[in-house]
């Protein structure tokens, strides 16, 4: 499921999950999977996001300092910094809720009414 999540694709049958870069469909073309379980469910993938910008900047800020101590370029690796903190969460924006899916779905799988669900939209 994750190797589908990172192909911004359903974790449960690979088909396309956007319409559009920032555009997650509500049901699953094909499967008919309801992709927003719950009211609230989104928080995991923004949870999600926010560790790999808060990640992103360890790596650059930090390693940055590591790697040109004691002669650090302040400014250049300021603005390396900002510019991917304003790109990173744009960017992983999709992947983010995909993974979300993914990993969600495999700790607590669908109930029956879901399934009944989504057998119900796929079929028309």
């Amino acid at each position: 499921m994750v190797g589908r999540a990172l192909r911004r694709r359903c974790p449960r049958c690979a088909a396309p999950a956007f319409e559009t870069y920032f555009g997650l469909r509500e049901h699953c073309a094909r499967c008919g999977l309801r992709f927003e379980r719950e009211e609230g469910y989104w928080v995991g993938a923004l949870i999600i996001n926010t560790t790999v910008a808060f990640g992103t900047f360890l790596l650059l800020f930090v390693g940055g300092i590591a790697l040109t101590w004691p002669d650090v370029p302040w400014g250049a690796l300021g603005v390396v910094t900002v510019v991917a903190m304003a790109l990173v969460p744009l960017l992983f924006y999709p992947l983010s809720k995909t993974l979300w899916m993914a990993l969600e779905l495999s700790w607590h799988p669908l109930e029956e009414k879901e399934i009944a669900e989504a057998a119900a939209k796929a079929a028309g």
